[in-house]
């Protein structure tokens, strides 16, 4: 977008960041800890809620974040520097991930459609998630764009939940990359495979708590390539709220606590440029998503596995 960005609401610092750090496969929950003296430190949490092994569904729906509220400030001791620890996506790979297409009007508009009359829902691969500094493997022959949105995590099982109720069933948000393989999505019509490749859903890095944030939540979105600003937005430009994008799809769909649901995203992504620009092996990928952090990926490729 070009001029100045528009007045966006702030966070109100009243949330917590909740992290998986380790290994791939082997993450453990952990709370995000800004220090007074402006570094950043990671609170171990099954080192002091030893029955707290993952955020998935049982913590969500047994009162984990109500007992890390209890937790996070009282246990220095079970700190560790946050400085080169891997991170790994906030939430394990839900049971269903589901995305909205064309829900910023001015993506709309770059792609020359009329405004849709209800949320256009679709689904990632929940294998497709992988954390917020992962490489991102490129299949060859693939032309990739990325797409900087803004995802909700469910603290509840939630079906057919009215608007006015929706924001009793979000956990909290994060930054989501809808990667997707232009090539398979508009050559052959395959959706699905397009966007669920393995690696195409980096996902953090952290997962702030809705409590963090003013519902609706207002927040400024940007993504880069090399350096290069593509997406520079805000949340104002949607066309359904977040509200009404969760009634609508638990109208249709039986979610689960621990379910990611990911809201589109603004004008500005490569394919539409002149000449389109797609992801190359050794380019550097920064999403930014106002008060949920900031994702960099490295793209390599990926030779094992066929466009």
């Amino acid at each position: 977008m070009a001029g100045e960005w528009p007045t966006v609401r702030k966070c109100r610092g009243l949330g917590m960041k909740l992290v998986r750090f380790g290994p791939p496969g082997r993450e453990r929950p952990g709370i995000w800890v800004e220090e007074e003296d402006g570094s950043a430190a990671i609170l171990d949490v099954t080192a002091v809620a030893f029955d707290i092994h993952e955020y998935d569904s049982h913590f969500f729906t047994h009162w984990g974040l109500e007992r890390l509220r209890g937790i996070r400030d009282e246990h220095p001791a079970a700190r560790i520097p946050a400085d080169g620890v891997r991170l790994g996506p906030p939430v394990p790979p839900p049971t269903n991930l589901v995305c909205v297409g064309l829900n910023y009007a001015s993506h709309a508009a770059e792609l020359g459609l009329s405004l849709p009359k209800e949320p256009l829902l679709f689904a990632k691969a929940p294998t497709a998630v992988i954390g917020p500094s992962d490489p991102i493997l490129l299949p060859r022959a693939a032309r990739v764009d990325f797409e900087v949105e803004l995802a909700i995590v469910l603290s509840r099982p939630c079906h057919r939940v009215a608007a006015e109720d929706a924001r009793n069933y979000i956990a909290g948000y994060t930054i989501l990359n809808d990667l997707t393989d232009r090539w398979k999505q508009q050559g052959v019509s395959q959706w699905y495979l397009a966007k669920s490749h393995p690696g195409f859903c980096p996902l953090g890095p952290w997962l702030v708590t809705a409590d963090e944030l003013d519902f609706p939540p207002r927040v400024r979105l940007s993504s880069w390539l090399n350096g290069e600003t593509f997406q520079h937005s805000d949340t104002s430009d949607m066309i359904f709220p977040p509200a009404e994008i969760v009634s609508y799809a638990s109208f249709h769909l039986r979610l689960n606590a621990g379910d990611i649901i990911s809201t589109g995203t603004p004008a500005g992504i490569g394919s539409r440029r002149s000449p389109a620009v797609f992801l190359n092996p050794g380019d550097h990928l920064r999403l930014e998503i106002e008060g949920l952090g900031v994702q960099e990926n490295r793209v390599v490729a990926d030779s094992s596995v066929p466009g």
